[in-house]
């Protein structure tokens, strides 16, 4: 390796008149600006945590504007499975690199037989992101000019200075799209807890004490479904299910949100995945409690007219 490589790297990134390597970054790392919704809500069944997790079929091929279509395949994906702890992954955003995420944290359990409660499958999700997130650095960035991400540490390994430079500017360039187009919701339950994190940019953010977390296009309208019912984790699981299938019917107004819907719920040890057929049975019912708090209203808001 010398400085002729770094110069093919920064000619790359700056020529006008060479396919640009940042241009490439973009196209393939940016892709549907997170058209979907994700839902999870913590909630008690039996005395025992439990967590519901909704999303839709919605892909959206291309950016904004794209064409649209309601996939066969869950975006709920499973992620550990044992004695001690249930756990699901919802993803949002480009489904390519969402599955290399998803594949790596399974790898990571497979290897490690682990883990057995939320925290570490909190740990071994966000080490696969970040995993990724390298691998896509070096293989975008420093392989085709002959270098690996492990040269810039190695100090037998001259690196030139504009490549160390260019490698630092496009692998944050990188980092940025993963996290504004990669993220993951992770649904977990162990002996002792029900936890939900959302796991972007190489870092998680914790919505356990929040009760409710929400990822993809649909998150306002989703979100407001739970704030207008003072949702909480305290809640049983009858009352998770209805507020979560509220908050996916909301969402659907949102571009990219599908109507189809899976549903399922996690509990330690034991999933249960809900069929069309409850699904479309839950819907109605969910119609028939909108009708019937539209006509209370309705009614309140004539006899105080009349009082007045």
């Amino acid at each position: 390796p010398n400085s002729s490589s770094g110069n093919r790297l920064i000619a790359a990134s700056s020529n006008p008149g060479n396919a640009s390597l940042v241009g490439f970054i973009r196209a393939t790392v940016h892709s549907n600006d997170n058209m979907t919704v994700g839902i999870g809500a913590i909630c008690s069944e039996d005395a025992n945590p439990c967590v519901i997790v909704a999303a839709d079929r919605m892909v959206t091929v291309g950016t904004s504007g794209g064409v649209e279509y309601e996939d066969t395949s869950t975006k709920i994906e499973p992620f550990v499975d044992n004695d001690d702890l249930s756990a699901m992954l919802v993803g949002s955003g480009n489904s390519t690199m969402i599955d290399s995420v998803v594949k790596r944290a399974r790898e990571y359990v497979a290897a490690e037989q682990g883990p057995n409660d939320t925290t570490g499958a909190m740990q071994y999700a966000v080490a696969a992101y970040k995993s990724i997130v390298q691998e896509t650095v070096s293989n975008m960035v420093l392989s085709p000019i002959g270098f690996e991400l492990a040269d810039l540490k190695d100090e037998d390994v001259e690196v030139p200075t504009e490549v160390q430079r260019a490698a630092v500017k496009q692998g944050g360039e990188i980092r940025q799209r993963f996290s504004d187009n990669v993220q993951l919701m992770l649904a977990t339950v162990d002996r002792n807890e029900a936890c939900l994190y959302m796991i972007a940019g190489n870092d998680y953010s914790d919505f356990t004490d929040m009760g409710y977390a929400v990822i993809g296009s649909g998150t306002r309208s989703a979100r407001l479904t739970f704030i207008r019912r003072n949702y909480d984790s305290s809640c049983d699981s009858q009352e998770s299910l209805f507020t979560v299938m509220d908050a996916k019917s909301q969402a659907e107004e949102r571009q990219g949100v599908g109507q189809q819907v899976d549903i399922v719920k996690i509990k330690r040890n034991e999933t249960k995945q809900y069929t069309d057929d409850e699904i479309e049975n839950l819907r109605e019912n969910l119609a028939k409690i909108n009708q019937q708090e539209m006509e209370a209203r309705e009614k309140v808001i004539e006899d105080w007219h009349r009082s007045n």
